[in-house]
């Protein structure tokens, strides 16, 4: 079947854990799409009727956050073969989140505003606007906070904007500490309503010493715009959505098959320029970062690739080995286990060619983070004191993982 297949082409680097092929990951692959073949929905029913364990399933749903889709798909073509009080659970969890999603989607929409009644230029990113542009859906996307772009000069006035509107910062900074982060890092954290609202405010997708491909000022010059609610928003456009999600889910190792998910139907929705695609990924470094999204979404989702894409992926052994190291950690179980520094690490210089892009992540992994800056507060002058102290932060963390 499909998704035997799958999982051979990814073991052509190195063998896949037996425990890929249990019939729950694979019933959540066949679940993780908005549309599904005829030869996945018949896999689909399949599985279904071949001994699921469904507490597992759900909780491996939920781990992924793909509870939405997973009632979704069971429940369009497989009701008939699904426990009762199993699909009545999925479809509590995904009335839920739809309702969740409802409310922050408000809540996006008056921050806009807000920004905007200031004359601050703002750009939702993920969120509610990546569950329409890709998925065509609000309801079929689970997201738990909402990512807002702004220029890094507009950056400390939205902060004040948001502190006086009720939102307090995860970290208590001074004015030093912030100017410090916005030089080290991409984005600060707010919360309101006892931390069940939950606000990034980001003046770059990432890092420019995380992923250099991805800077703010290039983004805001080729915006779209998509209607929500009552007004309209601007939004990345989808080439550089794609790219931004790629360099987001490698942040993360891919710990999430959602993330892989929104890359898939991006592609599945979007018109994608992958010529200028593959050109940015050469001229910035990133080729594999880039490469490695793309090929887990085709391998896994069955993402639509050109051939030339595919084949470049194919031709790179080390990322063939990763995208088993992903897959890996994946499906090895339904409770997220975090990777250690070590590991983290590894990947982080596995996933980039060269040694120049190698030392940029070093360099990043140095900077201070608003952990650090929180964790001691020193007079403005000392602001150098922060990066002698990090190399320590890191190496006490590497050895608490080993405990």
């Amino acid at each position: 079947m499909a998704m035997v297949h799958h999982f051979k082409q990814i073991s052509a680097a190195a063998p896949v854990l037996k425990r890929l092929n249990s019939p729950e990951h694979e019933l959540l692959l066949c679940c993780a799409r908005t549309s599904a073949s005829g030869p996945i929905t018949e896999r689909l029913r399949s599985l279904s009727r071949a001994g699921i364990d469904w507490n597992y399933f759900l909780n491996l749903a939920r781990r992924h956050s793909l509870v939405p889709l997973a009632y979704i798909q069971l429940d369009r073509h497989a009701s008939d073969l699904v426990p009762r009080d199993a699909l009545r659970r999925l479809k509590r969890h995904y009335q839920e989140n739809a309702a969740r999603n409802i409310l922050l989607t408000a809540e996006l929409c008056r921050l806009i505003k807000l920004f905007a009644a200031s004359g601050i230029e703002a750009i939702p990113y993920k969120g509610p606007l990546l569950a329409l542009f890709a998925y065509g859906d609000l309801t079929l996307r689970r997201f738990v906070d909402l990512d807002i772009m702004v220029r890094k000069a507009d950056v400390l006035q939205a902060r004040e904007i948001l502190l006086a509107d009720g939102y307090n910062a995860a970290k208590s900074l001074s004015l030093s500490q912030q100017e410090l982060l916005l030089r080290t890092q991409h984005n600060v954290q707010f919360t309101r309503d006892e931390g069940r609202v939950i606000v990034e405010l980001h003046w770059e997708v990432a890092s420019s010493l995380f992923a250099s491909s991805v800077q703010a000022e290039e983004l805001w010059q080729s915006l779209t715009t998509i209607p929500l609610n009552d007004i309209v928003l601007k939004s990345l456009s989808a080439n550089d959505l794609l790219f931004s999600l790629c360099v987001h889910g490698s942040r993360h190792l891919w710990g999430r098959l959602s993330w892989i998910c929104d890359v898939a139907e991006l592609i599945e929705h979007q018109k994608i320029d992958w010529n200028g695609l593959l050109r940015r990924a050469a001229k910035t470094d990133s080729e594999r970062m880039i490469f490695l999204g793309l090929y887990l979404a085709e391998s896994l989702l069955d993402a639509a690739l050109p051939v030339d894409v595919k084949d470049r992926c194919l031709s790179d052994e080390r990322l063939l080995s990763l995208a088993t190291d992903v897959c890996e950690h994946l499906f090895n179980g339904p409770e997220h286990v975090p990777a250690t520094s070590s590991e983290i690490f590894r990947y982080n210089l596995g996933v980039r060619k060269s040694w120049r892009s190698r030392a940029r992540y070093v360099f990043f992994m140095l900077g201070p983070t608003d952990s650090d800056l929180g964790f001691h507060s020193l007079p403005a002058g000392l602001g150098l004191a922060y990066y002698l102290m990090r190399p320590f932060r890191l190496l006490f963390k590497a050895g608490s993982d080993l405990r």
